[in-house]
């Protein structure tokens, strides 16, 4: 008798949480709804970086690659518009745009060029389409070193 009335409890407890929370609590869009307004707002701040880099000036252009480069695989979409930026030698000042302090200063295709390490294994066969194939030394010079970069931190495997 005494665990019929346990079980009852136990029920009735049950039947009043799911009342009041609602009958889908675990399909709750409630609980998606956080993530994928995380993941658009992420992939819209990718998409306004991405025209930042085909419209702004040199300093600009390489406060968005960093900002992409940050983004990791995230913002694979880039790495075409950042390969174009690889034989840019416009000077920028870094350290408007990070947070550490930097005392040289970089062209905006070095920046870009970071940005590709950091994307990593996206940006591979577009280096090296530059390396083969671009007419401008500086673009070339970027591209060997962003390969070297992600052959150095594992990134590549037999592909270069």
């Amino acid at each position: 008798m005494r665990q019929s009335a346990t079980t009852s409890v136990g029920l009735s407890l049950a039947l009043g949480l799911t009342l009041m929370l609602g009958t889908d609590l675990v399909n709750s869009k409630s609980y998606a709804a956080p993530e994928a307004k995380k993941s658009s707002a992420i992939a819209e701040s990718i998409s306004r970086h991405i025209a930042q880099l085909k419209s702004g000036s040199a300093q600009e252009k390489a406060a968005a690659a960093y900002w992409l480069g940050r983004q990791r695989a995230a913002a694979a979409t880039a790495v075409d518009p950042l390969v174009e930026l690889l034989g840019d030698a416009s000077e920028i000042n870094p350290n408007q745009y990070r947070g550490n302090k930097i005392l040289q200063k970089l062209t905006l295709g070095e920046e870009a060029a970071a940005a590709l390490v950091n994307i990593g294994h996206p940006s591979i066969e577009p280096l090296i389409r530059v390396l083969r194939t671009s007419p401008l030394a500086e673009a070339r010079k970027n591209a060997a070193w962003a390969l070297g970069a992600l052959h150095d931190s594992g990134a590549t495997s037999n592909e270069i």
